[in-house]
C-alpha cells in the first residue's frame, strides 16, 4: 500500500510540474517587461532616461526572408553591452525586417536564425521581442540597435 502511494504520489508531481510549464509564464513576463512600441518610439527613447521595469520592445514587423553575417558595428555594440567574445560566436547573422516601410537588419542568434527561417515564410508578419543596444559614450540613435531575444509569429 505505501508503495502505491508513493508511486501515485510521485506520478502527481510528475503530472503538475510537466502541466505547470507550458510556456505561458515565459510570454507573460516578456509582455511585461517589452511593452508594444513601434520604431518611431524606440528611436526617441533616450537610454538614459529608460524605465527600469522595461527590458526591451515588442515590435510588430514582417519578415523579408534575408539575412547577411553580422556587421561589425553590431559585434561592438553586442561588446559595449558587457556580451564575452566567446558569447559572440552565438551571433553570426543580421535579419531583414520591414517596419512601417524601413529596413531592419537586425542582429539574432543562429539557432534563433534557423528557427524563424523555418516558421515564416517571405513578408508574413511577426512580433519580436528586442533589447536595446546603444552605445553608452554615444547618444546618436545612428550607433543603436535592435538586438532580437525571442520572436512570436503573427497570425492574420
Amino acid at each position: 500500500m505505501k508503495k502505491l502511494m508513493l508511486l501515485g504520489g510521485l506520478w502527481l508531481s510528475c503530472a503538475v510540474t510537466a502541466f505547470s510549464n507550458d510556456g505561458n509564464d515565459y510570454w507573460e513576463r516578456l509582455n511585461r517587461t517589452h511593452p508594444e512600441a513601434n520604431l518611431k518610439t524606440i528611436l526617441n527613447t533616450k537610454s538614459k532616461a529608460k524605465d527600469q521595469n522595461v527590458a526591451g520592445y515588442r515590435l510588430s514587423v514582417k519578415y523579408n526572408g534575408q539575412f547577411r553575417a553580422i556587421s561589425a558595428d553590431n559585434l561592438l555594440l553586442l561588446e559595449s553591452q558587457g556580451i564575452k567574445k566567446g558569447q559572440l560566436k552565438a551571433y553570426k547573422y543580421e535579419i531583414l525586417f520591414i517596419s512601417d516601410g524601413q529596413e531592419l537588419w537586425l542582429p539574432m542568434k543562429t539557432i534563433m536564425v534557423e528557427q524563424l527561417q523555418l516558421e515564416l515564410e517571405k513578408d508574413e508578419p511577426v512580433l519580436l521581442y528586442t533589447s536595446v543596444l546603444q552605445n553608452p559614450e554615444k547618444e546618436d540613435y545612428r550607433q543603436m540597435t535592435l538586438m532580437v531575444e525571442d520572436f512570436k509569429v503573427l497570425v492574420d
